[in-house]
């Protein structure tokens, strides 16, 4: 199979083959869709992340901690939790099944790859940074683009008791109040 294969740490992982993984008992075979190449993934590919060792504990390694593919019947799922030297940047991936995570129908590869970071991107500054309690008021900047829309969903997940949504696209920001939107501000 083809992959993204790192030789040593520092330097461009390569496009070449690889060997194909082979599941074992309790593991799945996901032909890989899509890939997202995060800020973690260049991380530990340069040997700066401190866990990089970890994540890659023999070289060649394929580089990628989390995709989305197909799983042998067809359904399309996420999946993280790949044992080095296998990574999420190939044609195919093993991941322990409970790894694998159904993605809900029509929604596509690309879609799915790319939602989880804008929703952490959203979860983290409300929960840990900002410390939301339950009853808050929070405010939205930029509740029409993808992570804003995400972020008003996951405040009334953690109890927002008022979220006010701000953006300049008054269609998006009527699609923001579907979504949960207390209020909903036009900036133009």
């Amino acid at each position: 199979m083809k992959a993204a294969v790192l030789h040593k740490f520092g330097e461009m992982p390569r496009y070449e083959d690889f060997v194909d993984p082979s599941p074992e008992k309790d593991e799945v075979l996901i032909h890989v869709k899509a890939v997202a190449l995060e800020n973690v993934d260049q991380m530990i590919a340069r040997g700066e992340h401190f866990a990089s060792r970890q994540f890659l504990s023999e070289l060649p390694a394929i580089v990628g901690l989390r995709g989305v593919g197909e799983r042998p019947d067809g359904k399309l799922v996420g999946f993280s939790g790949t044992k080095s030297p296998y990574g999420a940047m190939a044609e195919k991936a093993v991941v322990p099944k409970e790894s694998a995570v159904l993605v809900p129908d029509g929604v596509s590869a690309e879609e799915a790859v790319a939602l989880p970071p804008a929703a952490l991107t959203s979860l983290f500054p409300l929960k840990w940074g900002a410390k939301m309690k339950p009853g808050e008021t929070v405010l939205i900047n930029g509740a029409t683009g993808i992570a804003g829309k995400l972020a008003v969903q996951i405040a009334k997940l953690l109890g927002a008791g008022r979220v006010i949504g701000t953006g300049r696209n008054e269609e998006s920001l009527q699609r923001v109040k579907e979504l949960g939107a207390d209020t909903v501000l036009n900036l133009k």
